[in-house]
Parts: structure tokens; sequence; C-alpha cells
């Protein structure tokens, strides 16, 4: 998606700049006002929406911090765009659980092959693999 929005704005001494940043993401509020917010994140890091609302001459940018970011993404993007600023999120269930494993290099060379191949992190690879080994001891276990 092509956004060309130009809009500068310094506040408390940052510089937040639509056109030298990073475009994440767009909401348009089609139920309201029609007010539009589009998500950027500078050079440095730093995120901020940039608003339109067409029933006001002015646009105005809103700087937010990363939890704030991270939470208008969830709320107003597809999945794709939440995993590609943030990473993958855990599924809904239980908590997770962090183990070390030790595998000789070779191994892991060829899992991490597997994983690859299928467009999968060697993490997810792995746990699907766990996941099925489980199932089959459950339902033979029957």
């Amino acid at each position: 998606m092509t956004i060309e929005i130009r809009c500068k704005r310094i506040i408390d001494g940052k510089t937040y700049n639509t056109e030298t940043a990073t475009f994440i993401g767009f909401f348009e509020d089609d139920d309201g006002p029609g007010i539009e917010a589009s998500l950027f994140k500078t050079r440095h890091g730093a995120f901020f929406l940039h608003l339109f609302d067409p029933n006001r001459p002015d646009e105005w940018i809103t700087p937010l911090r990363i939890e704030e970011a991270q939470k208008w993404v969830e709320e107003n993007c597809p999945a794709k765009v939440y995993e590609d600023e943030f990473g993958e999120a855990p599924e809904a269930g239980h908590s997770e659980a962090r183990i070390t494993l030790r595998v000789p290099e070779s191994l892991r060379q060829r899992i991490a092959k597997r994983a690859e191949e299928r467009n999968q992190s060697l993490n997810a690879w792995i746990l699907r693999c766990l996941e099925r080994c489980a199932s089959a001891d459950d339902e033979s276990a029957s």
C-alpha cells in the first residue's frame, strides 16, 4: 500500500515526519466522522499516529509508546502486520513454558532445513512435531 501523506511535526523536541518514517498500518473510521489514522515508525524506532479528520482543516500527529502501537495494530490491522512488526504472538490457551534441549549440531541443521522448507521458524516446526507426537500417543492409549 502506498501512502502519500506529507506531515511533519516537532513534539517535545523530537521530529515526527511521515516522509522519512516507515508506514505500518492504516485505519479509517467508516462509522463515525471519517477520521483516518495511519501508524508510522521513525528511523529510530519511535511510533506515531498521523490523524486526519476531513471535517477539520488540520491534521495532527500523536506519539505512541511501543505498547500503545502494538495494541493499535492488534485492533486495526491484519495479523500479518502485527507479526511483521512485533513478532509472532503466542496462541490462545495455556501459558507457555521454556525448555532447553541439547541436540547434536547435525540434527539441528537437518530440522532447521525442514522448518525453512515449510516457511516456519525452527521453534514453530519443533512445536508442531511435538504436538503430533503427543496426539499420536494420546490416540494409541485409547
